[in-house]
């Protein structure tokens, strides 16, 4: 089963820096690979609403809260999501009537219904990962090591170029936009891939 350690290794490899045994280890090289690991997937989930990274929650009812706002209930956001939600839905078994009478409030949601469940950005694990994102990935981690591990800033520039593009496509071109491509069209439901908004913008488009 493909694991982080594998992508790390691979994306080092295509740098010529030496792989790691672990993930875990407590060394400043491990940190350092957790770390561009999480940033660099933050960043590529962020520019897309990828279907393999989406999970849908019913989202927990804080009692002990008096909401300030108006509304009835405050709900607590799930705290391993990615930014804010794609989507809320007071009824599961319709979830393309999404709901639209909530307010958004740091890591909660105020609103009437009860109960409500939220469409979010998870980061998923490189098993679900379509084929394009992980190479994609990949490349931009390879990157990040080629600057951070071997100090060469022409290789990380060629292959930051290589996964996202030039700097006109905004991050969405090269590999990446091949990956974003794959997704829309295994997800036809989803909003055009080169149309990607705001996140409480694009919570109403299905």
């Amino acid at each position: 089963m493909l694991e982080p350690i594998d992508i790390v290794n691979e994306a080092a490899f295509m740098v010529g820096a030496t792989p790691l045994a672990s993930l875990d280890a407590s060394t400043t090289t491990a940190a350092g690979a957790r770390l561009a690991y999480d940033r660099v997937l933050g960043h590529m989930l962020g520019l897309h609403w990828f279907s393999f990274s989406l999970s849908t929650r019913q989202l927990s009812r804080l009692t002990d809260v008096v909401p300030l706002t108006g509304y009835k209930y405050v709900f607590a956001l799930p705290a391993d999501r990615e930014g804010n939600p794609r989507a809320i839905i007071a009824d599961i078994k319709r979830p393309d009537a999404l709901y639209s009478a909530f307010l958004l409030e740091g890591d909660t949601v105020h609103a009437d219904a009860d109960p409500l469940f939220a469409r979010i950005r998870i980061k998923a694990p490189p098993r679900l990962w379509s084929g394009p994102f992980r190479e994609a990935f990949t490349v931009a981690l390879a990157a990040n090591f080629a600057y951070s591990l071997k100090r060469n800033r022409q290789l990380a520039a060629e292959l930051k170029n290589d996964a996202f593009g030039p700097p006109s496509m905004s991050d969405r071109g090269g590999k990446m936009l091949a990956a974003i491509l794959d997704d829309a069209q295994s997800t036809p439901s989803l909003k055009s891939p080169l149309q990607d908004a705001d996140p409480l913008t694009s919570a109403w488009v299905s």
